[in-house]
């Protein structure tokens, strides 16, 4: 189970690399270019599995130091939320890190929602591999990650990041921010220029936005006879003509895939950590299965709903389950689920 959860986080942590490339951190891997990238997402997500490998965690605080603007904050709310108080604990450092190094109050409402995340928590090391060396004395702490009650020393920023590449269609997300503004109408666009349409509650879900604020756009786009709908009011179906919309805004014809990577890396993010918090019961065959079997009736959901190409998994029937083959299900699912992914990010 140890191996196999390694080689987990290795897939991850190498698709959060990639990711970080093509939106220009200063790293040498190859850029991701099939799927979009979710900068919030991605943000959120190195503060989850990021614990593991600080040049990763501190490559994103530099990107994030010269590139905030672009970074919408009631998504990085939106996101954490479904992480968690730890990753919001972390997120919370990382902003208010940032919003030092500007000399700015930069993200007030991110920072303080995760400041509830404090509440009972003890003061640990960020880094899982430095357990101990702060309390022999070996390192001092920086001071802000000190107050969100993360050890950890002075981040390695080197002011290296530069700007998303624009060309790069993994940025498909980014470029239509810049040419539609701050609003949910570049993010709502993206979808509808990746996936065949959907619903306002459908789309809200996917981009991580309030329903009634995609319900706007969606009408206004069909207003301005961008979109087309079909149905009534709350059942209504959006889209829009795909090709004549992309040649308007000088898209080629091949687009990234749209995957829902807020809850990708959340469903990795809560088997890494199920399996950390209880590595007593996964020693056992029978505990470790019942485990796995409640960990399938959430995860495999989440995956199966965030892209078209997951969503063509077969999905495992915990009904006809039994013992051991629980475990054996999600992790065959979660295999290809990195298989998936693996395709379009990192291959």
């Amino acid at each position: 189970m140890e191996t196999w959860l390694n080689g987990l986080i290795e897939t991850i942590d190498k698709i959060i690399w990639s990711q970080w490339a093509a939106l220009g951190a200063f790293l040498t891997v190859e850029p991701c270019r099939k799927s979009i990238v979710d900068p919030e997402a991605l943000l959120v997500a190195t503060c989850a599995f990021g614990r593991q490998d600080a040049r990763i965690f501190d490559e994103a605080m530099d990107w994030t130091i010269m590139n905030n603007k672009l970074l919408k904050p009631w998504r990085l709310k939106n996101i954490s939320r479904s992480f968690g108080p730890d990753v919001q604990r972390t997120l919370g450092a990382v902003l208010d890190y940032v919003a030092k190094d500007k000399g700015k109050d930069i993200f007030p409402g991110v920072r303080k929602e995760a400041l509830k995340a404090l509440d009972k928590v003890e003061t640990e090391e960020l880094f899982r591999r430095e357990k101990g060396r702060y309390a022999q004395g070996r390192k001092q702490p920086d001071e802000v990650f000190l107050r969100w009650k993360l050890l950890r020393g002075s981040p390695r920023i080197r002011r290296h990041s530069g700007r998303p590449d624009p060309k790069n269609p993994a940025n498909l997300m980014l470029r239509l921010r810049d040419y539609y503004g701050a609003g949910a109408r570049a993010d709502v666009m993206t979808y509808l220029l990746t996936e065949k349409g959907g619903s306002s509650h459908g789309i809200a879900a996917k981009i991580k936005y309030q329903q009634g604020r995609v319900y706007d756009v969606l009408e206004d786009l069909v207003g301005a006879g961008i979109a087309q709908k079909q149905g009534g009011r709350g059942q209504a179906y959006y889209w829009i003509d795909r090709e004549s919309v992309a040649a308007s805004l000088g898209l080629g014809r091949k687009r990234p895939v749209f995957f829902v990577w807020g809850d990708v890396f959340c469903a990795f993010s809560l088997l890494v950590s199920d399996w950390r918090g209880h590595q007593v019961e996964y020693q056992s065959d029978f505990f470790s299965a019942e485990r796995m079997r409640d960990l399938t009736v959430e995860i495999v959901p989440m995956l199966r709903k965030a892209g078209e190409p997951l969503s063509r998994l077969p999905v495992p029937n915990i009904k006809r389950q039994k013992g051991e083959e629980h475990k054996e299900a999600l992790i065959k699912f979660v295999n290809q689920s990195q298989n998936v992914l693996r395709r379009f990010t990192i291959e």
